[in-house]
């Protein structure tokens, strides 16, 4: 066999390769992190407003996975507020839950969430002014 028909058949090798990528990559589900994704960079300023109130009144949280819950410890009173636990390898993995009021401790059950790493999305109102956290957590 001469050198062109190694040529030729390197060619149809890389060929049948990428047709093999483009088929195998498109029974991938893609998901984004968000359906609103475009409203929330329009609003990503107030967030960082809201991060800095934070920082500035010194506010630690304490967010624990024990044995049965997840539990959120509240340096203050919420006075309303809602919390994401984001799931990145399944956005139908996502759960959102409304804070309930004036209580400083908070927790949900474990059996709600799959195993796996969860960013943790604190937004709440106290005392008139509005907080946000973030943080990652592994189920």
């Amino acid at each position: 066999m001469n050198w062109g028909w190694k040529i030729a058949i390197v060619y149809a090798l890389f060929v049948i390769g990428m047709l093999s990528v483009v088929v195998y990559s498109t029974k991938f589900d893609t998901n984004l992190v968000g359906e609103d994704y475009y409203e929330k960079e329009v609003a990503f300023q107030q967030e960082i407003d809201k991060k800095q109130n934070t920082i500035n009144d010194s506010l630690v949280f304490n967010v624990k996975v024990l044995n049965d819950s997840v539990v959120i410890e509240f340096p203050r009173d919420v006075a309303s507020g809602k919390v994401i636990f984001m799931r990145a390898a399944d956005i139908n993995s996502d759960k959102n839950f409304d804070l309930k009021k004036n209580q400083k401790k908070q927790s949900f059950p474990l059996d709600l969430f799959k195993n796996g790493s969860y960013e943790v999305q604190i937004d709440w109102k106290a005392n008139n002014k509005e907080y946000y956290w973030e943080e990652k957590i592994v189920i």
